[in-house]
C-alpha cells in the first residue's frame, strides 16, 4: 500500500513538472503585447512593439507595428516590411559593414496591426526601418532598439532538472525497497 502511494505521488509530481514547464514555454509566444515606441511620418502614426514585455533580446522576438492615420483611424490595407541592421555609429567594436540587414514581411492581423518574428543575431543598438506601402505610396519610419543578450530560460531548465531529480529519487526508492 505504501509503495503505491509513493509511486502515485512521484508520478503526479513528474506529470505536474513536465506539463507546467511545457505550458510555460508555449505561453511565451503569446502576442499580447504592451506599449511600444511611437513615431509619426507624413500622416502615418506607427507604433513598434516587441514581445510581451517590450524587451528586445538576441534570438527570436515577436514584433508588431500598429498603424493609424492623423485622425486616429486604423490603417488596415498596408503592406509592411521591416529591416533591421546594427547602428553603424554604435561603439560595439565590431565591423558590421559586411552584414546584410535582417528583412521581415509582417502579416496584417487586425485593427491596423502587422505582426511577425525577427531574429536578432547580436546584442547592441539596432536601427529598425519600417517600410510601409499605403495606397501606392511608400513611407519609411525608423526606430531604435537596444538588443540585450537573451541568456538561458531558467524556468524551462529548472522544470527539466526537477523531472530528472524526481526520476533519480524514484529509482533510488525502488532500488532500496527491492532489497
Amino acid at each position: 500500500m505504501k509503495k503505491k502511494t509513493i509511486r502515485g505521488a512521484i508520478l503526479s509530481l513528474i506529470l505536474t513538472l513536465g506539463l507546467s514547464t511545457a505550458a510555460f514555454a508555449d505561453g511565451m509566444g503569446n502576442m499580447d503585447m504592451g506599449k511600444g515606441t511611437e513615431k509619426s511620418v507624413n500622416g502615418i502614426n506607427a507604433e513598434l512593439t516587441f514581445n510581451k514585455d517590450n524587451k528586445v533580446k538576441t534570438g527570436d522576438n515577436d514584433v508588431m507595428i500598429t498603424l493609424h492615420d492623423n485622425n486616429d483611424k486604423k490603417i488596415e490595407n498596408a503592406d509592411v516590411k521591416i529591416s533591421a541592421e546594427m547602428d553603424k555609429n554604435s561603439d560595439m567594436g565590431m565591423d558590421m559593414n559586411g552584414k546584410k540587414p535582417i528583412e521581415v514581411s509582417l502579416e496584417n492581423s487586425k485593427d491596423g496591426q502587422y505582426m511577425g518574428k525577427i531574429n536578432f543575431t547580436d546584442k547592441g543598438k539596432w536601427v529598425i526601418t519600417a517600410n510601409i506601402m499605403v495606397n501606392g505610396e511608400q513611407k519609411d519610419v525608423e526606430f531604435d532598439a537596444d538588443v540585450v543578450s537573451s541568456g538561458p530560460n531558467w524556468v524551462v531548465i529548472g522544470g527539466f532538472v526537477g523531472i530528472v531529480v524526481v526520476i533519480i529519487i524514484v529509482a533510488a526508492v525502488k532500488k532500496k525497497s527491492s532489497k
